[in-house]
């Protein structure tokens, strides 16, 4: 990723992170005004590598007319509810199932020439049509020229399978309708030795931050019940926001821990942080502060990949921009 011109964009980040996304948007060449999540430890790593501009915040206490004027608003509501590793209560969770409303209350509220909006495949399953059908009908109804996209970002150069929808909406007044960039040839596509091949192993003598250690729990039934591990030559599977239920690394081949009772080895370890940043596509200047827990670290990691945030947000101030 190629640090971009100032695109005369200014951005706000809705469920913000560590800046996993915001790394690429800002490499994009937006200007990002203002950054928002609830957790300190996420915003805290946010100012660190990203800019001191990131807030702790809970959205449903904010109103959008007091944010900062922006013209391009994301949010990667949290996705828990939707998620089919989740308990797929949609709405109905107490915890999170209202942000996606309150993400549509203020896109009404602040009025951005575009928005985008992260979420899990699930959010496409037959069990949350309804309130998929509702995000993209009330977006029109704001008055936005809406389009979006299940996309998996590894075939636009990110080293994982990583499947989520990706809703744009780009305001009628632009006379604009957004469309997603072409996905790049398989001869370019990224595998895990691209990755993460020249790390040296976890624990010597090395200048590599978040990667002395890594989360090494035990398995949990429905761990064990389906292949983790992916091969050097592969797309890693995805990197969630569980430590425990993170990929094996592809060292010692070939493992199957379905079958772990008939090997004589120990199983491959998990992905320490800076893999899974990696496989993020996260540029090493990103880091982790030794302050914050290793399992809130693992969390932060996952987002919006750092290059598909950067080849969308190129994408979209292009467009906007013509």
């Amino acid at each position: 990723m190629k640090q971009q011109e100032n695109n005369g964009l200014k951005l706000i980040d809705l469920f913000c992170g560590a800046g996993i996304g915001a790394v690429g948007f800002k490499l994009a060449g937006y200007n990002i005004v203002d950054a928002l999540d609830n957790k300190k430890y996420a915003v805290d790593t946010y100012n660190k590598n990203i800019g001191n501009h990131a807030r702790v915040v809970d959205i449903r206490k904010i109103n959008g007319y007091e944010l900062p004027k922006a013209d391009v608003i994301v949010g990667g509501f949290p996705c828990k509810p939707f998620s089919e590793g989740g308990a797929q209560r949609g709405e109905e969770d107490e915890a999170n199932g209202d942000l996606g409303k309150h993400f549509l209350r203020l896109i009404k509220e602040a009025k951005p020439k575009a928005f985008i909006v992260e979420n899990v495949k699930g959010l496409t399953f037959k069990k949350h049509e309804k309130f998929l059908s509702h995000l993209l009908t009330t977006f029109e109804e704001l008055g936005y020229n809406v389009c979006w996209k299940l996309i998996n970002c590894y075939e636009y150069g990110v080293p994982q399978e990583r499947e989520r929808v990706f809703i744009v909406g780009i305001h009628n007044s632009l006379n604009k309708t957004f469309c997603f960039p072409e996905p790049i040839s398989t001869d370019g596509r990224k595998h895990l030795v691209d990755a993460i091949g020249d790390l040296p192993c976890p624990g010597e003598n090395h200048s590599v931050s978040n990667h002395k250690e890594y989360y090494d729990g035990g398995f949990s039934p429905r761990y064990v019940s389906r292949n983790r591990q992916r091969q050097w030559d592969e797309p890693s599977f995805t990197i969630v926001s569980t430590a425990r239920q993170l990929p094996l690394h592809p060292s010692p081949p070939n493992y199957d821990i379905r079958k772990m009772d008939e090997y004589s080895c120990e199983p491959p370890r998990r992905f320490t942080v800076r893999e899974c940043l990696r496989i993020q596509s996260v540029p090493d200047w990103f880091s982790f502060g030794d302050d914050i827990a290793l399992d809130k670290q693992y969390e932060r990691c996952s987002g919006i990949p750092s290059l598909f945030a950067y080849i969308l947000g190129k994408s979209l101030a292009d467009q906007i921009n013509l």
